[in-house]
């Protein structure tokens, strides 16, 4: 699958994991809706002529963004550190 559907698929699925992890709270779905509006944006992007590999780009970048900054505290990569006992 390439397009930035997928990256804003992704983010939206790890955010709301890594939610769920940190607060286990399973009926907060902001993460879902903000990746959904996200990806929305980015194939509107996406439909320019020649943008698409930028949009992607720009979802892929989103995606690493989320797994490394602590929007969420702690962040994916942090839980995911810590589950592995690697942290």
């Amino acid at each position: 699958m390439s397009g930035p559907i997928t990256p804003m698929l992704a983010l939206g699925v790890t955010s709301y994991a890594n939610n769920w992890y940190n607060t286990k709270n399973a009926a907060d779905v902001k993460p879902l809706l903000f990746a959904g509006v996200g990806a929305i944006l980015l194939d509107g992007f996406a439909q320019i002529p020649g943008m698409e590999s930028t949009a992607t780009l720009l979802g892929w970048l989103a995606f690493i963004g989320m797994l490394i900054s602590p929007v969420q505290n702690p962040s994916p990569a942090e839980n995911l550190l810590k589950i592995t006992g690697k942290g």
